[in-house]
This record gives structure tokens, sequence and C-alpha cells, in this order.
């Protein structure tokens, strides 16, 4: 390897931030070089004013791409590490580098308000702000939400319009990349996540709020509903635990659908991964055709995706093994094997 690309490498390596910063410009020592010749130039020539002038803003424009390359550089290297301050720093350097270049092209020139000047420049800079407006948004929105801790590295997101589903790998001034769960990578602009709706679900990932959501609406089929009989009571407590369903209300004439209800809310209660809080619901919905509508609303606390989804699957395997105790069935369209079964039964 290059000497100079491995001394490079080997700072950029370093836990010190001015070290990083000394590897990154030797990375682009060519920008770095031409940079000062061109400044040196400017300071030493004893040319027309004009020739000057035109050598110093190419200095400068040079000292802008040498800062924004140095910074991407470091950008790359502070997002595996996930320093979201320096992260930031880089990229509002990048702007302030900018500002120094417009203020120097002002006072290089001479440019002020009395000047000749100042339409052209009021005219450029109109056409610049529109050509580069999109630039001009993420900025904003870069700003927006760095500075109100809305989005990091590694937070896990989802953004409909895009869909996109992943956790942060990179953010800079413009530009937002997500590794999808389907192992995908994702570019979207950094404002779309200021001016259209997107989901952060970090805080709950860390374990900041009550639990990750389950929300679970089954039909249920009204031609099972009925008053139980004293047979179907004794069955009821040959298999529920009385402490979710006390014995007392398992009588004949009771509607087996409410005693379901009743028994299923009180179960979630006594959940060890099921969370009170903020409220935990067992409800019946609007009828529809098909049936009644019972929707389970909880929170359960293991909110990883995969203790998560294990939780929650063995919730709704429950809740359909226990249907069978109160003599209640999901409602399921008839296929066309269930139709060929019913046509040979009736050949029969």
């Amino acid at each position: 390897m290059n000497p100079i690309k491995s001394l490079s490498s080997r700072w950029l390596a370093s836990n010190t931030l001015g070290i990083q910063i000394l590897g990154a410009l030797l990375k682009s020592r060519w920008l770095m070089l031409c940079m000062l010749a061109l400044m040196a130039l400017a300071l030493l020539t004893q040319y027309e004013w004009a020739l000057r002038q035109v050598l110093w803003i190419a200095s400068i424009t040079l000292l802008v791409i040498l800062t924004s390359t140095t910074c991407q550089t470091l950008t790359n290297i502070f997002n595996l590490r996930r320093q979201e301050t320096h992260i930031t720093w880089c990229q509002i350097s990048i702007l302030i580098v900018i500002g120094i270049w417009i203020l120097a092209f002002l006072i290089i020139f001479d440019i002020k308000s009395d000047s000749h000047y100042y339409i052209a420049l009021g005219i450029i800079g109109t056409l610049l702000a529109w050509i580069f407006q999109d630039k001009v948004k993420g900025v904003l929105a870069f700003i927006h939400l760095r500075s109100h801790h809305l989005l990091s590295i590694d937070d896990w997101i989802q953004v409909p319009k895009y869909d996109v589903d992943g956790t942060v790998t990179r953010v800079t001034l413009t530009t937002v990349t997500i590794y999808n769960w389907d192992t995908t990578t994702s570019t979207i602009p950094i404002n779309a996540l200021h001016s259209d709706h997107f989901i952060n679900f970090q805080n709950m990932m860390n374990g900041n709020t009550y639990g990750r959501r389950m929300l679970k609406t089954l039909v249920l089929d009204t031609t099972c509903f009925h008053p139980i009989s004293a047979n179907e009571a004794e069955q009821i407590k040959s298999h529920v635990d009385f402490r979710y369903l006390p014995e007392e209300e398992i009588k004949e004439g009771e509607l087996n659908a409410k005693l379901y209800r009743i028994y299923l809310y009180h179960w979630m209660m006594g959940h060890p991964h099921v969370s009170q809080r903020p409220f935990l619901t067992v409800r019946w919905l609007d009828h529809v055709e098909w049936g009644l509508q019972l929707q389970i609303y909880a929170y359960i606390m293991d909110s990883g995706l995969q203790a998560f989804e294990w939780q929650q699957s063995q919730i709704i395997e429950h809740i359909i093994n226990s249907l069978a105790w109160f003599n209640l069935r999901l409602f399921q369209k008839m296929s066309s094997d269930d139709d060929s079964s019913t046509d040979q039964n009736t050949e029969i």
C-alpha cells in the first residue's frame, strides 16, 4: 500500500478527533495542495488586480470542496461509530464554509449595496436558490431533526410513502440511508422526513414506553353465540383458571360470548409479558356481515422484534385454543374444498 494512504488510514482509525481530521485531509491531499498553491500565487503574484481576484476565488472554492470532501470522509467514520455530535458538526462545518465562500466573494469583488454588481448578485442568488431549493430544504430539515433529537443512527423508522422500514445507517445534510428489514438499502431525501409522515420506533425499542402495541381484531361466528347449558358450564369450569373467570360467574343461562370476553380480558391482565398501561382492552366492535368483531388492544413489554412476535404469537394461539372451551369459533368463508365436501356428503 502507498505509505501516504497507509498513514491516512491509520490516522482515520484513531480515536482522537484532531488526528482523524489530519487523516481525512491527507486523503484529499491533492485538493489541499492545489488550494495552497493558488493561495500562494494570489499572495505573491504581481499580476493585475483582476487576476488576483480570480486566484482568491479559486482558492476559496477549493477550500469549500476540500472541507466538504473531508467532512464526508469523517461522516462515514462517525456514522459507523454512532458519534452523533460529530456527525452534526461535520455537516454544519460544510454550511459554515459555504457561508465563508459567499462572504469572501462579496469582499474580494468589493460588492456593496450601491454597486452595479448588486442587481446581478441578486439575480444569481435567486437562480441558485431556485435550482438548489431541494438542498436548502434538506439543510433546514437536517437542522430541525437533529436539534430536536428526532433522528439518530441506528433508529428504527418507517416512512410509508417510500415503503421504507428499517434502521438508519447514515445521515447527511441532504439524505438519509436506511437498511431495511428485507436486507435492501434505501436512500431518501432528508426533507421527506420533515414534510412527510414518518414513524420512529426507537423510544419503544429502548424501553422508554409501556411496550409495543398489539392490535388484533378477530371475527367470531355469531351462529355459535348462545346461553350456556349446565353441561357447558361444567365444561368451561374444567378448562379455565378461576383467577381469570370466577366460578360463580360460570352458570347456566350466561351468554358464552360474554364469558369468553371476560375470561380473555382477565387472562391478558394477568399475563406476565402484557402491560396494563397505558390501557388494555378486549372489546366488541361493530357487527359485520361475517360475524361480530372482537378486538384485543394491548402493549407487550418485550419490544424487540423477535421477542415481541414470539409473545404475540403465543397470545394469539391461546386465544384461538380457548375459543373451543366456550363452544365458539372464528368465522371463515367456505373454500372450494368445503364446497366439494358438501357435494360429496349430499350424494351419499
